[in-house]
């Protein structure tokens, strides 16, 4: 069955006595949350909660496309790594709604080590998903999402932030021998941000609920270390040893600053598109600004960091 037709199965449900509430509320600051999409809760004909997401045009240039998402999104939900996918149609997914204590997860909830660790194996566990013949799923590469999104601001007429080139000449000699260090590319959520991931927090000490992964706006096939990099941006400074965090990903302890680069890149990324976002939205009551300059200041401490990649990148 190809992914057309695995689309086609999966969009036959029938929505027509289903009801829709409000729209939720986008929450761009200090995360991500609602930044690429119309996300609509709603109950199925049985009355069962569900949570419909359209995908908006402004998030085309820098997402995944959308069959690709939605391929990822139902493989992952139907392991029981991210919200179980009931349909899927035009530019929007359906999902289950999990139940009312749960909820994305914050910064500081990430220092517990099992729910920590628990995220990790879950972003592990999408490594080892299996793509089907004939779904397509987008093989990304970020240093070349990087440029192109640089391409795609600078076109808008406004200033680029000086510490944008400044940290493209500061990982020059990692970007040019880049291919040296490459891991086999693998299926990947693409993105460690804390606001990515779901959680009961209600659970009680020794029962399993695992965390699920959402957003999967970027996801697809790449490298795993360009997403380790976005973990590690994202929990390195905070919790555990950032080698052991790579470890926990299934990936040798040795890649860690490569991993590290690639979290300045990818920080780089979002600040850029944060910047384009603020440049051409349509709702400029949304701060898209003031994420990509947050984003920015992340990138250039990450660099600064002693535990940082900095001298590393002097010996290449």
């Amino acid at each position: 069955m190809t992914m057309n037709e695995s689309v086609a199965v999966t969009a036959k449900t029938d929505e027509s006595s289903w009801i829709w509430g409000d729209v939720k509320e986008t929450d761009i600051t200090p995360s991500w949350v609602g930044g690429d999409g119309i996300f609509t809760e709603g109950a199925d004909a049985h009355g069962d909660a569900v949570l419909r997401r359209v995908f908006t045009k402004e998030s085309r240039p820098y997402a995944s496309p959308f069959e690709s998402i939605a391929t990822m999104m139902k493989i992952a939900g139907d392991a029981g790594i991210s919200p179980q996918v009931l349909s899927v149609g035009d530019d929007q997914i359906i999902m289950r709604k999990l139940p009312a204590t749960w909820r994305n997860a914050k910064l500081d909830e990430l220092r517990d080590p099992y729910v920590l660790w628990a995220v990790l194996e879950q972003h592990r566990r999408v490594h080892e998903l299996s793509i089907l013949d004939g779904r397509e799923v987008m093989h990304r590469d970020l240093i070349e999402d990087v440029f192109g999104m640089r391409d795609l601001y600078r076109h808008t007429g406004k200033r680029m932030p000086r510490d944008v080139d400044g940290l493209l000449h500061d990982l020059d000699s990692f970007i040019r021998r880049v291919d040296e260090f490459h891991e086999p590319a693998v299926p990947c959520h693409g993105d460690g941000a804390a606001s990515n991931i779901l959680l009961d927090p209600k659970v009680r000490p020794g029962d399993v609920a695992m965390p699920l992964l959402s957003g999967w706006t970027v996801s697809g096939v790449m490298d795993p270390l360009e997403e380790a990099g976005s973990v590690l941006s994202e929990v390195g400074p905070f919790c555990g040893v950032p080698a052991m965090l790579i470890n926990g990903l299934g990936l040798p302890s040795s890649a860690l600053p490569v991993a590290q680069c690639f979290g300045i890149l990818g920080d780089l990324y979002w600040a850029l598109i944060g910047l384009w976002r603020s440049a051409t939205t349509d709702t400029p009551e949304i701060d898209f600004a003031k994420y990509g300059l947050w984003r920015l200041v992340k990138a250039r401490n990450q660099l600064l960091l002693p535990t940082g990649p900095s001298a590393w990148l002097k010996e290449l």
